[in-house]
């Protein structure tokens, strides 16, 4: 498997989970698309995880020349590209999986239980019937119930902290985002530090005209 990512810490977590199950092996890690592209044409991955954002361009574009392409890998996308037009035209291209930043590996989890699934009836039969068919495009829809987020971290406040920094120019401290999604100053700080862990956010030092420096968050 191939590693898309541009942010060092997270592509490691990539890669350290990945070695911790039986089926997937990391193979190489792109920190961009000129490395991307040339591990693609040597390496010949099965599967790649790709983050939309990269150095020298958007993985979307890589997204398509891999599915175009004969023999093509199939495609995890992994990134915080959260507007529609970008989940439509990766859907559209034919991705196996969309993954949101910050990303659950239990999430990951299921994404990759349900490929090898999915991957093992492609090679069940050389015919396919209806159910055989439906089996297949099932394989795609995530299980809700393995859906699961480190202690501390709930789904709803998560996504409460995505809603508040969907404005391009939202800028929080923890006191201040803590006001907006209703929580205390240190649960906010929490949520923070792992959406900043997780590459969804960065965490900036502010210096101000009194009093000592503010830790403070932008998407992105």
């Amino acid at each position: 498997m191939l590693i898309v990512e541009d942010e060092p810490n997270i592509a490691e977590f990539h890669s350290y989970y990945l070695k911790q199950t039986r089926r997937f092996r990391p193979i190489g890690i792109a920190g961009n698309l000129a490395e991307a592209r040339k591990m693609v044409q040597i390496l010949k991955p099965k599967l790649i995880f790709i983050d939309n954002y990269l150095p020298d361009g958007k993985g979307i574009d890589l997204l398509k020349e891999v599915t175009s392409s004969k023999g093509a890998a199939d495609v995890i996308f992994i990134t915080a590209a959260s507007d529609m037009d970008t989940v439509r035209e990766v859907v559209r291209c034919g991705v196996f999986d969309y993954l949101l930043k910050p990303i659950s590996y239990d999430r990951l989890k299921d994404s990759l239980d349900r490929y090898l699934k999915y991957t093992s009836s492609l090679l069940a039969s050389d015919n396919a019937n209806q159910r055989h068919v439906d089996e297949l495009f099932n394989f795609q829809s995530k299980n809700k119930q393995l859906e699961q987020f480190p202690k501390g971290i709930d789904e709803l406040t998560l996504e409460k902290v995505k809603i508040a920094f969907e404005e391009s120019d939202a800028i929080f401290t923890a006191e201040s985002l803590g006001k907006v999604i209703g929580t205390s100053k240190t649960t906010a700080r929490r949520y923070l530090e792992f959406s900043t862990a997780n590459g969804f956010l960065d965490a900036i030092i502010q210096h101000g005209k009194v009093g000592r420096p503010e830790r403070v968050y932008r998407k992105k």
